[in-house]
């Protein structure tokens, strides 16, 4: 039926027509690619641009953050300057609140010892003006007064014993 050569060339059109559809596809394939490569292309700029972005922004995140790591350092090293001058006042104020407490229990003592002695003292002066001058006063007015009645009887003078007062008698006793 049908020679070899037609066969031959049936199959060679064959073999052209998948060779042709098969160009094709690899062409449509290469356009795909390169489509999709410019794709991913703009993708990775627009990433590379974002990220770029991003790096400048933890960039100055980190730079501010170092800043305020700076700062935190010194207000700790001034906590500790401070903290220790605190406690050095304070022990400073502690003993000499100590020293005032030990000076004023001092002088209380000492005005206490001043008191009683002056009361001790005022005691005593009062026991001898009472004995030095009271008595001796008391005995010369006793005399006075019985000489004073004595020179009464013997001038007869005396008094009649409703007229005398119950008051010299009783300063007598």
């Amino acid at each position: 039926m049908f020679s070899n050569d037609t066969l031959l060339l049936v199959f060679t059109g064959i073999v052209a027509v998948s060779l042709l559809l098969q160009s094709l596809a690899l062409v449509g394939i290469y356009r795909s690619i390169r489509s999709l490569s410019s794709r991913i292309e703009v993708v990775s700029l627009n990433l590379v641009k974002n990220v770029d972005a991003i790096s400048v922004k933890v960039n100055q995140l980190l730079a501010s953050i170092k800043g305020m790591v700076d700062g935190m350092h010194s207000l700790q090293e001034n906590l500790i300057s401070t903290s220790t001058i605190v406690q050095k006042r304070v022990a400073e104020l502690d003993s000499f609140l100590a020293e005032i407490t030990d000076v004023a229990r001092l002088q209380v003592l000492r005005i206490q010892d001043v008191v009683v002695t002056a009361s001790r003292r005022v005691e005593e002066t009062i026991d001898v003006l009472h004995t030095s001058v009271l008595a001796p006063v008391t005995e010369v007015n006793a005399i006075v007064r019985g000489v004073k009645v004595g020179l009464d009887v013997l001038l007869r003078k005396r008094k009649s014993p409703s007229s005398s007062s119950p008051q010299d008698e009783e300063m007598f006793i």
